[in-house]
């Protein structure tokens, strides 16, 4: 559970907040601007952050020694001005900057990094994420003031993205308004119960940010987002949907998709679908473009594969099972399926990679599947309820999700897809292959981006034969604006860096 700094009951929130806009923009200038967040956030300390609610925040406040680009799943360095790796890639080494200061005044160092993450991986006082993050960690060597080592106890390839994401970030335990000290772009200025206010720091080490305040307000409902941004009462308001309605066309949209996926899964040790060609035959039968289309228009995007655009080895022409209801039809006899009813288990709540619902999702899946003759029965469970019954291998199939931690394939497909995944339940489709394992576990063992994309690659070709999922979409986050902001770029991890961008209201 993330620890849940000022957090408050979502009803007080939505009256204070919405009252609170009201003469926002009057103190706004060319170098300030208002940002409506759908969420408080639930956290502003960059280590206890889980999920992407108001990420934004703490992103422009903290740093780590690499970040992802901007827009992008690539790490680029950051604290640490560059690092090497070993051939074994079990030593990793960080070359700090020298003229990096915390924002109370402090000297950055690598002393002060080693504390940094000696916090996290001290058990009384790491983060949700701490054990995700340096997991493979033996130990931490400062040999010099501006030179880290990391010992790790077996080759890694996915460290450097764990190091890039937010719960990685460098602080110092003094505490800033109930905040950890950071290194970033922007500090905070003001925070209560109605908007959190950042000022621009003043010693940034990098480019200094163009903006001087950035106020964030709290809008939960989309419309009215939208409604606060026509208006002129913010400046941005993000998750506003791709596709703005008639009367907001002077506005503009930028859109990413999420690191997370929507599937339907198969019990593959089970009948009927330890069977290859019923699992095929399944997913001939469902229509990934017609789901999207009904059910979030310009929320989500059908997915190719089981990787999200933009993630290192997405495969754009996996060519998995495409809709072909003949083709389905065939295969279900070829597979002498006897019209016995499947069992669909789901989930009721929305989730981010389904903002209908899960009970919705399964009945539309289920009017598919009948066009080829497959009978269904839809199970609905709320979520974690749910989770328990896929791990006890209830029904036949399930619908399912996954949104992604740190950017890598390897969270994907070694974490849901290998064998040794099984036992833990992760893989709840109880999906084996060796030629797969083999793959996945070459690729998380070399630092070779180019042969980690084969390996990814081939190994997707392996997946999508097998037919253990039916890979259904991905969301699409957005975030509309005013024309006159400008280098506004959403991260797939979530949030924006903001300190790239400005407003000219001249053009």
């Amino acid at each position: 559970m993330c620890r849940r700094l000022l957090a408050l009951t979502g009803t007080i929130l939505i009256a204070i907040a919405v009252v609170g806009l009201v003469g926002y923009l009057e103190q706004d200038s060319g170098d300030r601007i208002t940002y409506a967040l759908a969420d408080y956030p639930p956290t502003l300390d960059p280590a206890a952050v889980t999920d992407e609610r108001g990420v934004t925040v703490p992103l422009n406040l903290y740093e780590g020694l690499v970040r992802f680009e901007a827009g992008g799943t690539s790490v680029e360095p950051c604290l640490a001005r560059s690092w090497k790796v070993s051939d074994d890639a079990r030593t990793w080494t960080f070359y700090l900057r020298p003229d990096v200061t915390f924002t109370d005044g402090t000297a950055l160092d690598a002393a002060a990094v080693k504390a940094s993450v000696q916090r996290q991986l001290d058990p009384a006082t790491a983060g949700p994420y701490a054990s995700f993050i340096y997991g493979a960690v033996d130990k931490v060597e400062t040999p010099d003031p501006y030179t880290v080592v990391f010992r790790l106890q077996y080759p890694y390839a996915p460290f450097i993205r764990n190091l890039a994401m937010l719960p990685a970030a460098i602080t110092k335990a003094t505490r800033d308004q109930g905040l950890p000290i950071g290194t970033g772009p922007f500090v905070p200025a003001s925070i209560d119960s109605s908007r959190i206010v950042l000022k621009a720091n003043p010693n940034y080490w990098g480019q200094p940010p163009r903006l001087k305040e950035i106020t964030f307000v709290v809008i939960p409902d989309p419309e009215e987002r939208r409604k606060a941004l026509a208006e002129g009462r913010v400046d941005i308001a993000e998750n506003s949907g791709a596709v703005l309605p008639v009367g907001y066309d002077k506005l503009v949209v930028t859109q990413t998709p999420g690191l997370d996926l929507s599937y339907l899964a198969f019990y593959t040790n089970k009948r009927p679908f330890d069977n290859p060609a019923m699992r095929r035959a399944a997913s001939l039968a469902i229509d990934q473009q017609a789901i999207v289309t009904y059910l979030f228009p310009d929320r989500a995007l059908p997915a190719t594969g089981p990787l999200p655009p933009g993630i290192l080895g997405h495969h754009p022409a996996l060519g998995g099972a495409a809709y072909d209801l003949e083709q389905a039809r065939q295969l279900l006899a070829q597979a002498g399926y006897d019209g016995e009813e499947i069992t669909i288990i789901t989930y009721q709540d929305t989730r981010p990679y389904n903002p209908a619902g899960g009970e919705k999702l399964a009945r539309l899946i289920g009017e598919q599947l009948a066009q080829a003759g497959i009978r269904t029965r839809i199970k609905v469970y709320p979520w974690e309820a749910c989770k328990q019954a896929i791990y006890r291998q209830e029904g036949h199939a399930f619908v399912y999700g996954w949104v992604g931690d740190n950017g890598d394939p390897d969270n994907f497909l070694f974490n849901l897809l290998a064998t040794p995944q099984i036992e833990i339940g992760l893989n709840a489709a109880r999906y084996s292959n060796a030629h797969v394992d083999m793959l996945l576990g070459r690729a998380r063992q070399t630092i070779d981006e180019g042969l980690r994309e084969r390996l990814y690659h081939q190994a997707q070709e392996l997946i999508a034969a097998d037919a253990p999922w039916v890979f259904l979409n991905h969301r699409l986050k957005t975030a509309a604006f005013h024309p006159a902001i400008k280098n506004l770029v959403l991260q797939p991890t979530g949030g924006a860096y903001l300190h790239p961008v400005y407003r000219n209201d001249q053009g």
